[in-house]
């Protein structure tokens, strides 16, 4: 009888102390055996390997219709991954900064939830729509087609505007509270890229069309070029790889700062805006995306991709060759491979 107790004793202690030394050398994959390091060295090599079999047109190329993305090197590639617990690895051109273009989208939209949370008579959801559009992400016939004009927060109407819909904040300036948010959902060190929004400022008269089509539809409340202003500025926010995956850990957290440890979202709002990057991330690829693949994902066309795995971790790449929809090529790639290779797709 001792001794079954003594086996017991020491079978639970056992038991604790594996279970206590996984949890402590958990990798990010919780699917797979392989560490995050493993991982991303693995798929960053297999898809600069198959990229040899494909035709120029196939690799992509990158956005010509801003002059300074024009000029980004094609060539640059990184991959980082973000978990819960802020540890971060990465690959690459990692330290090279690019705008976040698009990717800013479904963080402001959090943002303006966030300023209109407790205004029961207001609601952002409402006034600028939740639905696929099914056109190009600056499309005008997706405004004039529907009766009510409604978009959603991941196009360039819908985007612009939830930029309308933003407070001042403390900082009495709705331009700086938008960006002294974006940086507490990362390190805090993303920058405004000045050569980017002058860039971008200087072509940008497809959405100008956007923005007065917007104010004359009665759907933005303040002068239509000051929302746009304030969503271009927004786009050509300054970030890294890992700055970019630490905000999506931030988001797959239930927007709790994974290394600041400062609540920045509620969990209704995270849900929001992940709801979003699988009903629009990818535009008009949307639907085949999350089908394929299975995770929020969304797409900047300086080359950018996001995806998140709620309360794990969060896949941030860079590479800024396009597909003809305005998402990187090897951005997808490395991406449809890790969910694939790991099964992380959130319906199975």
């Amino acid at each position: 009888m001792v001794y079954g107790l003594k086996n017991k004793k020491r079978n639970f202690i056992l038991t604790c102390i594996v279970l206590i030394s996984a949890s402590l050398s958990l990798p990010v994959f919780s699917k797979s055996q392989f560490s995050a390091k493993e991982v991303i060295n693995k798929v960053y090599q297999e898809v600069k390997n198959s990229e040899k079999k494909l035709s120029e047109q196939e690799k992509g190329k990158v956005a010509d219709y801003i002059p300074e993305l024009a000029a980004a090197n094609p060539e640059y590639f990184a991959i980082s991954i973000a978990n819960i617990n802020g540890g971060i690895e990465s690959i690459g051109d990692f330290n090279v900064p690019f705008s976040i273009q698009s990717i800013s989208k479904p963080f402001i939209y959090g943002l303006a939830l966030k300023d209109h949370q407790n205004n029961s008579k207001f609601s952002v959801d409402d006034r600028v729509g939740l639905n696929a559009t099914g056109h190009a992400f600056n499309s005008i016939v997706s405004i004039t087609e529907k009766e009510d004009h409604k978009q959603n927060p991941m196009v360039n109407a819908g985007a612009i505007q939830v930029t309308s819909y933003l407070k001042e904040g403390a900082e009495r300036d709705k331009w700086k509270h938008a960006l002294n948010y974006m940086n507490s959902l990362s390190d805090g060190k993303a920058f405004l890229g000045e050569k980017v929004y002058r860039s971008e400022s200087a072509t940008n008269q497809n959405n100008q069309k956007i923005a007065n089509m917007l104010f004359d539809f009665k759907m933005i409340d303040e002068n239509p070029m000051d929302a746009l202003d304030r969503y271009t500025k927004a786009c050509s926010i300054m970030v890294t790889t890992k700055q970019l995956a630490l905000m999506g850990a931030t988001l797959a957290n239930g927007g709790l700062n994974p290394v600041s440890k400062k609540r920045i979202l509620s969990n209704s709002q995270v849900i929001n805006i992940l709801s979003q990057m699988v009903v629009s991330g990818l535009y008009e690829n949307s639907g085949a995306w999350w089908t394929e693949v299975g995770l929020p994902t969304k797409s900047g066309v300086a080359g950018g991709l996001l995806a998140v795995y709620p309360h794990k971790y969060a896949i941030a790449v860079f590479s800024p060759r396009l597909d003809k929809a305005g998402n990187s090529v090897r951005g997808q790639a490395v991406i449809k491979k890790i969910s694939q290779m790991y099964n992380l797709h959130l319906l199975h």
